[in-house]
């Protein structure tokens, strides 16, 4: 069932995303540590989340995120304060639309860690995150949708946010869900 999510709870909490269908609330760490195997190879939509703290993190001088087509995900500190939205709970809203093994909730988020962790793969998409002091302990959470309804999905998450905060996500470069 595609729940949607305008008008629907906030993104304020784990019982906010769990009301929307979203599962896992695994940490960056334990994702690491026992793969991915439980992240669903299905289409959907998934989130970064910060708990914890409302405080504006500590950001380090330089991303643990690899350069990728001879771009540097590095921002400065002042850069990286400006995109900061206070008191949010998601950081960074992600799309996988399905069409093919690199595109399902899997892959994605195998490859946003391996890019978070310096290697050259193909992901972009969230690349502050990689610049925050303590990112391992950053939760990720997934729904499944088909592939039809993934992108529609992650869209109506990010005007759910842009309705409560004013702006997109933090780590969300564009308005547009990069894939």
């Amino acid at each position: 069932m595609n729940v949607p999510v305008s008008g629907g709870p906030g993104l304020a909490s784990v019982d906010d995303l769990r009301a929307l269908g979203f599962e896992g609330f695994l940490t960056v760490s334990q994702l690491r540590d026992e793969g991915v195997e439980g992240v669903p190879v299905e289409p959907g939509t998934w989130v970064v989340l910060r708990e914890g703290s409302s405080s504006v993190p500590r950001f380090l001088a330089r991303s643990t995120a690899a350069p990728w087509r001879g771009q540097d995900p590095t921002l400065t500190a002042d850069a990286l304060g400006s995109r900061w939205v206070a008191n949010a709970y998601v950081l960074y809203v992600g799309v996988a639309p399905g069409t093919g093994v690199r595109h399902q909730l899997q892959q994605r988020i195998k490859r946003f860690l391996r890019f978070g962790s310096g290697r050259n793969v193909a992901h972009w998409g969230g690349r502050f995150v990689w610049q925050l002091a303590g990112a391992s302990s950053l939760r990720i959470a997934w729904r499944v949708t088909s592939a039809a309804d993934a992108r529609q999905a992650a869209d109506e998450t990010l005007a759910a946010f842009s309705d409560r905060h004013g702006m997109q996500p933090f780590a969300n470069d564009t308005e547009e869900v990069e894939a």
